[in-house]
């Protein structure tokens, strides 16, 4: 105003009007032109501080909190009391946060005093690429030339297994882990699924569970853990878990789809996933693989029972095979007997009612003869994945006693037939003097000798033979062997009193024949399984070691088993092992030669 009458007062003592107006004409021009200037300027400044206070801009953002996954919406609004033109669409950028899609724009016009007035709007989707908390840029509006900014506030993106209410700040937040991402083949790994919260939802349903399907691998579901706290960057959580025991079924990359957590809140429904889960399965090595491996995937052991320790001939015994431990319970399959000399095997029948960490198998025995027959061992291989290692595990052998059927038309007939008792009776009592000779031999047993005198040199001398070993026992006198020490040994046992025991006699018959394998071959252990080794080893012949392994069998049946032995019985007992000692002797001989 100051330069606008200034102008004035300039134009007016300058000179430039009339000279020949009249001083009062002047005056009234002047009077009258002021005011009308003072208020054109005023109507000039308050219209156009009108016209910019009349201009709206807002932008919005809506929800203020997402998960990576969702999308936010922006609505970006310009508007005022006149009308509005030459609008330029708004101008900012969220990268790299958000990535704006437009939706729709809309103009929506309206009657302002007597005014048409004109409103702007426009929509974009906002489609997070990060996961955090983000600060939006403002939105620049042009009109008219003249910029207008709109701030539209923060956004927080969590990620798709994490839900943080807004409004009391709780945290919901899922995860899945596995004890290992390289597995073997139908090898044991844990699955485990975590719910973690701060506060319970303010709902009455629960949240609901959704684990993947695993549809690769056996899926054993393991007894659920009582919920329980953890402390995580200085919050308590609560944890609640689902495991899952699961076996792959096939070798190569496999991905465990994301679990799913389905949280009932007042606004909607929300859906929480966890990451998927990539694991690689390793096949079951080759190296080292023993050839009786059948597929156990785990670490075992197996043992091995029988009803009892007799049986009769021609009946079935029940022999139960068990295998325990821990792994895939799956892979384990029963485990083939070997075959037993006149015994008829059948099974394996699985026995219910078995365990998730066993397995039990039941064998018919059907012996066919009377006597003593032994279960050998049975190995069980299976790989332990924890240590990548194939091991092997045995029962220990068992002696069955067989006795004679009591209907056997064959026993009836000897009971009824005392000549035939007499026949055995006297073909072991030629087998006891034709042993008893052998060891009268051996022991270089002498009869007294008759002396006669001789004319020609004043002597007396010997006659013949007598003359002969007389002469061989004075230069040569015969060494201590293995052989003849046996066969002192089964001499003194015949002769003994002390063996109407049946434990004692098994007990010194074995030691006897222990003794000699000792000398004769150096057999380190005491058991069948290392006797029979070595005399193999040292080419004894199969029927041999089948005789000797029978005779050690039944010496151990004896010495733990309460069945009585006759005087018979043990001389027959005795007579087998001289015969075996002699035949080892005679091939022994031969091989030398």
């Amino acid at each position: 105003m100051k330069e606008k009458t200034g102008r004035m007062e300039g134009r007016k003592n300058g000179g430039n009007q009339p000279s020949n107006l009249p001083t009062f004409q002047l005056s009234i021009f002047q009077f009258f032109s002021l005011p009308i200037v003072f208020v054109s300027i005023v109507f000039i400044f308050l219209t156009t501080a009108t016209q910019s206070q009349e201009i709206n801009v807002a932008a919005v953002v809506s929800p203020r909190h997402i998960r990576f996954g969702e999308k936010a919406r922006l609505d970006l609004t310009i508007s005022g009391e006149t009308f509005i033109k030459h609008i330029e669409a708004p101008q900012f950028n969220f990268l790299p946060a958000f990535l704006a899609v437009p939706l729709h724009s809309e103009t929506t016009p309206r009657l302002e005093a007597t005014q048409i007035a004109v409103s702007m709007a426009w929509a974009y989707e906002l489609i997070p690429q990060a996961i955090g908390d983000f600060t939006l840029s403002d939105i620049r509006f042009a009109y008219q030339g003249t910029p207008y900014f709109a701030n539209p506030g923060s956004i927080r993106v969590s990620g798709a297994d994490t839900y943080i209410d807004i409004s009391t700040n709780a945290i919901h937040q899922v995860e899945a882990a596995v004890d290992t991402s390289e597995p073997y083949l139908n090898a044991p790994l844990t699955y485990t699924f975590r719910y973690l919260y701060t506060a319970v939802l303010p709902t009455r349903e629960s949240p609901t569970q959704r684990l993947p399907a695993f549809s690769d691998f056996f899926a054993e579901e393991l007894r659920k853990r009582p919920p329980y706290t953890q402390q995580i960057r200085g919050k308590t959580f609560w944890v609640e878990e689902q495991t899952r025991k699961l076996y792959p079924k096939k070798t190569g990359q496999v991905v465990l789809a994301p679990a799913e957590l389905l949280l009932p809140l007042p606004r909607g429904q929300k859906i929480l996933k966890t990451k998927p889960v990539t694991l690689a399965v390793q096949p079951i090595p080759e190296t080292g693989r023993p050839p009786r491996f059948s597929g156990a995937i785990g670490e075992y052991q197996i043992s091995a029972e029988i009803e009892r320790g007799w049986i009769e001939a021609g009946h079935e015994l029940t022999f139960t095979v068990r295998i325990s431990g821990h792994g895939n319970i799956q892979t384990v399959t029963p485990p083939k007997l070997p075959g037993i000399a006149g015994v008829i095997v059948n099974g394996p029948n699985p026995l219910e009612g078995t365990t998730p960490t066993s397995r039990t198998y039941v064998y018919t025995l059907t012996p066919a003869r009377k006597g003593i027959f032994r279960i050998p061992a049975i190995e069980y291989t299976c790989f332990d994945p924890t240590r990548a290692v194939y091991a092997t595990t045995q029962t220990t052998p068992i002696p069955v006693s067989v006795r004679p059927h009591p209907n056997d038309p064959a026993e009836d007939e000897a009971d009824e037939s005392p000549w035939l008792l007499w026949l055995i009776l006297f073909a072991i009592l030629i087998v006891v003097l034709g042993v008893g000779g052998y060891l009268w031999y051996r022991t270089g047993f002498v009869m007294p000798t008759k002396r006669i005198p001789n004319t020609e040199i004043g002597t007396d001398t010997l006659e013949g033979s007598e003359l002969r070993n007389r002469k061989t026992q004075d230069t040569e006198t015969e060494p201590v062997t293995p052989v003849s020490q046996v066969h002192d040994a089964l001499e003194a046992l015949v002769n003994s009193d002390t063996t109407e025991n049946a434990t004692a006699f098994a007990n010194a018959l074995a030691h006897t024949l222990y003794q000699y394998l000792e000398d004769a071959f150096d057999v380190s252990q005491r058991n069948i399984d290392t006797a029979r080794e070595v005399c193999a080893h040292v080419g004894i012949s199969e029927p041999i070691l089948d005789e000797l392994t029978d005779l050690l069998t039944k010496c151990d049946y004896h010495r733990f088993a309460p069945v009585p032995l006759s005087a018979d019985e043990r001389n027959t007992f005795i007579a087998r092992a001289e015969t075996v000692i002699n035949e080892i002797e005679n091939l022994q001989n031969t091989l030398d030669t």
